[in-house]
């Protein structure tokens, strides 16, 4: 009762995003340019996704680079893929995936483990988008 009572004090308020009164619109969604642009500039930079095949977190992460995602370099860690690199996502201690690492020369710089959106891992890789 207490919870409904809330929703609906809140639905009549509104939200207020300090937009004077009107309508904040929603980020504008990357074009198709600019995520082939981040995807190139985060495997020219060392960038690796780690996933597996049965992931839904990293189907969502390859849906949102959309046809971009060609230019991304990713390491299959399920056992029972056809391609799998088990022993690579073993020795690089993957845990979860989807898992972003980027190396240089064989060292490991950062790492960043789940579903990163698109506008949050770009400036963490030091990429436009």
């Amino acid at each position: 009762m207490v919870f409904a009572a809330l929703a609906f004090s809140v639905a009549l308020s509104g939200c207020d995003k300090g937009d004077g009164g009107n309508a904040v619109s929603p980020p504008e969604e990357p074009t198709s340019d600019s995520r082939a642009k981040l995807a190139t500039c985060l495997t020219d930079k060392g960038w690796v996704m780690y996933g597996s095949f049965t992931c839904s977190a990293c189907r969502a992460q390859r849906k949102a680079f959309g046809e971009a995602f060609t230019h991304i370099k990713e390491i299959e860690c399920n056992p029972h893929a056809p391609n799998t690199q088990v022993d690579l996502c073993l020795a690089k201690v993957i845990e979860t995936t989807p898992t972003w690492i980027q190396e240089k020369g064989g060292e490991e710089i950062k790492r960043l483990e789940g579903y990163q959106l698109l506008e949050d891992l770009a400036p963490v890789a030091s990429c436009d988008l």
